[in-house]
């Protein structure tokens, strides 16, 4: 499959390519087709699920500090004088029909040692909201609990004994054979909790962050781990579920030696790989309003062709499928200002769409995350234990919807809609036409022939040695205090005809070594307009480089103008003083024609039907920013008696604050050949109640 997401975990891309968008036509119609009797599987209602974050943050990013809302009130959950769920959290999860959630959360979970979290010394320490409490909540919601089993916490050789303890914990008889589960019983809960679903790490490809000491997995290695880890807990309880941690797919190739290795060496002891998605990616800067919400809307169509190229990979490496679990996703992951906007809100409404097809295979999603947070969509203050007041985010109301009205079989449903043309940004490729096509390699240069010697031998950088030759870098820093972006070869675009796309790809693998004492600072490579960066603002930064060997890659997308390329190395000192070699293998800079989606469709849809058989529902979504659509919509088979409809909205995309139903219960105009006709306005969520009355 063509599908390569344009932006990787560890770049910066600020290039814009200009393709107009399709032109808006007034009175543009669609034509809906909803096969009532037709059902194509059951209703997955786990992926109506969340996260929480409610573990030990210190020195995981940037404090040295615990937050204490996260371990004694569960961010906002719980309330640790009453030991009970924060009432009005409990009645809006349930609102939103959360029906799993993930615990601890994310990159927490690598400071987790769940033995510290129970009993009567955990309380003593402070933590007040602890594996006990979490699954309290859990019972309270009726959610089903996910655990994310530390990585790091101990030693991987440690690890699989106390992930088998854990299961024992939770699963065990309290008898004298279970120790821990005897401890339970002493600590008040006296029955096994029965949690089926596990998954093993959490991004674990990237390290324990700040965490000292510093840990983090090469493939193999968490092969290794995942492997031993598994059979531990499956001593212990054979009915557990466990899932295998994949590269995060919104920022990756699916295709990389991360995934590959992973599902070649441990895929056979996996019930489910997991899978993160956090999409469009966008650069730091630059970006207009407009691009970036439409980015959002037409980032699920490239979702759900991302979900299939992970089936495909899996099926290939181990001869069978395995279901997928999205225990994290969201949308705009890089532009604080879009986080709780209304459109970032209706994207991740819309990929509910996508994960509950069958097709997708998709076992269980996970919004990151429900409360508080970068992400939360229902934020609450810790002034008073009841949390109160509360805001409702966006997303609180296209999560509603979902829940309050659909049924139990899905239905075939059609959806013949206008289109829209994308330029493509950050993650996301360009949309435009009929088909997608491609990515094709047009040339691998030669690093060597392009050289750049007066770059290399800048006299103003004499405290630095650099030495590049047969794909391999070499710098050595004294006391580098200054920020350099130093030119390292010039490369000119390929022989192609000038309309068409070109981008640049590099990849390498990297490591940077300081000497005792040297202060650390960002530094990578990158690729840039060679008319350079205040003329052209267009250029991608790589620079996740760090004190272990790791690959690297990112891709810049050429402007029309761009006649050659730099490659820079980034060396970021900015004041410090830093002291060391960076280290550059496998240098690679490959020129390729821009890969496209289709356009994407303005009006999507999703149906079902209720268990009785005497209801139908539709979920539309109509993802222009300005065009009203109408719609006739079709039942055949299925006589209706009444249709009702529900819709949701906002001032724009961008809108933060203004969402309102805009529709509650509303009569939908049906004719006397049985369809219905409905005008779905512009950037709406809209669910539709057809009653047959029999």
């Amino acid at each position: 499959m063509f599908l390569r997401f344009r932006i990787y975990s560890a770049s910066v891309v600020l290039a814009l390519v200009a393709i107009p968008l399709l032109p808006s036509h007034a009175q543009r119609s669609a034509n809906i087709v909803v096969e009532a009797r037709r059902a194509v599987g059951p209703v997955n209602r786990l992926v109506f699920g969340q996260n929480i974050e409610a573990a030990d943050n210190a020195r995981i990013f940037s404090s040295d500090t615990t937050d204490l809302n996260l371990i004694q009130r569960g961010e906002g959950s719980w309330d640790p004088a009453k030991k009970i769920p924060v009432p009005l959290v409990e009645n809006i999860s349930k609102a939103v029909n959360m029906t799993i959630l993930r615990y601890p959360g994310g990159c927490l979970a690598h400071n987790f040692d769940w033995r510290k979290t129970v009993g009567p010394e955990a309380k003593k320490s402070g933590w007040l909201f602890g594996l006990d409490e979490y699954l309290s909540l859990c019972s309270a919601i009726g959610a089903t609990p996910l655990i994310t089993v530390s990585d790091f916490a101990l030693a991987a050789d440690q690890m699989p004994e106390n992930s088998a303890e854990l299961v024992e914990y939770l699963n065990s008889p309290a008898d004298a054979r279970h120790p821990w589960a005897m401890k339970r019983k002493q600590f008040g809960h006296p029955d096994p909790y029965r949690v089926v679903w596990f998954e093993l790490g959490n991004e674990s490809m990237h390290g324990n962050h700040r965490v000292l000491p510093h840990r983090h997995y090469s493939a193999d290695q968490y092969a290794a781990y995942f492997n031993a880890t598994a059979a531990a807990m499956r001593k212990v309880d054979p009915g557990i579920k466990l899932g295998l941690v994949l590269m995060p797919g919104a920022g990756t190739d699916v295709d990389c030696d991360w995934n590959h290795t992973v599902v070649h060496l441990a895929g056979q002891a996996a019930d489910f790989a997991v899978v993160h998605i956090y999409t469009p990616l966008e650069p730091k800067i630059g970006v207009p309003e407009n691009l970036l919400t439409q980015a959002m809307m037409a980032a699920p169509q490239q979702v759900e062709e991302h979900l299939a190229e992970y089936h495909r990979m899996i099926q290939r490496l181990l001869g069978h499928d395995m279901p997928l679990a999205i225990t994290e996703f969201n949308g705009a992951q890089d532009q604080a200002q879009y986080r709780l906007s209304y459109g970032n809100a209706l994207e991740c409404a819309d990929l509910l769409r996508i994960f509950l097809k069958p097709e997708s295979n998709v076992v269980m999603a996970n919004y990151f995350n429900f409360i508080n947070g970068a992400f939360g969509m229902l934020r609450t203050t810790t002034a008073s234990p009841s949390g109160e007041p509360a805001t409702e985010e966006p997303a609180v109301w296209l999560y509603k919807l979902w829940a309050q009205h659909f049924g139990s079989q899905l239905v075939k449903v059609e959806v013949e809609s206008p289109r829209a043309e994308f330029a493509g940004s950050g993650s996301l490729v360009a949309a435009h036409g009929e088909s997608a096509e491609p990515r094709r390699q047009i040339q691998r240069f030669d690093l060597d022939k392009y050289t750049s010697t007066v770059g290399l031998l800048w006299p103003r950088l004499l405290d630095l040695k650099i030495q590049l030759q047969n794909s391999n870098l070499t710098i050595h820093m004294q006391n580098l205090s200054r920020t350099n972006y130093i030119k390292l070869a010039e490369i000119p675009r390929p022989a192609a005809p000038t309309e068409t796309p070109v981008e640049f790809s590099v990849r390498f693998d990297a490591k940077f070594t300081p000497d005792s004492g040297s202060d650390s600072a960002p530094m990578g490579l990158g690729l840039m307009d060679s008319r350079g960066w205040n003329a052209t603002h267009s250029g991608i930064g790589v620079d996740d480089i760090s004190t272990d060997w790791k690959h690297l890659e990112g891709t810049y997308p050429l402007t029309a103008q761009t006649a050659n390329v730099e490659l820079i190395a980034r060396l970021m000192a900015d004041g410090k003083n830093v002291t060391g070699t960076l280290e550059v293998r496998n240098l690679e800079v490959t020129a390729f024609i821009s890969p496209h989606d289709a356009a994407y469709p303005l009006l999507t849809g999703s149906a079902s039907i209720s268990a009785d058989g005497k209801t139908a529902y539709l979920i539309v979504f109509n993802k222009s920013t300005n065009e009203d659509i109408p719609s006739t919509i079709h039942l055949p088979g299925f006589p209706v008696a009444k249709a009702q409809y529900w819709e949701m909205n906002a001032p724009s995309l961008a809108s933060t604050t203004g969402v309102t139903e805009t529709a509650h219960g509303a009569s939908v105009s049906m004719s006397g050949a049985g369809a219905a006709t409905h005008v779905f306005p512009a950037h709406s969520m809209t669910a539709i109640e057809f009653s047959s009355g029999r």
